[in-house]
């Protein structure tokens, strides 16, 4: 997760309202999770085909035919 700064506009004694803060802070963290999940699901979904792809390689290695040596 990024931080950053929240510059929301002031008022002449350079005070911001809290409501107006808390709605921009809000905002700004529910687009960071958004991207958040959408990472994760994209994270997600390459970690099930590499998992995928490890599965079917270890299948073919175990289905060889085994050769007895005697």
């Amino acid at each position: 997760m990024q931080v950053t700064k929240l510059r929301a506009s002031s008022d002449a004694n350079g005070l911001v309202p809290a409501g107006r803060y808390f709605a921009q802070l809000s905002k700004n963290l529910r687009i960071a999770n958004v991207r958040e999940q959408t990472r994760a699901a994209n994270g997600n979904a390459e970690d099930r085909e590499l998992e995928g792809l490890y599965r079917r390689a270890s299948a073919a290695r175990s289905s060889a035919p085994f050769e007895l040596i005697g």
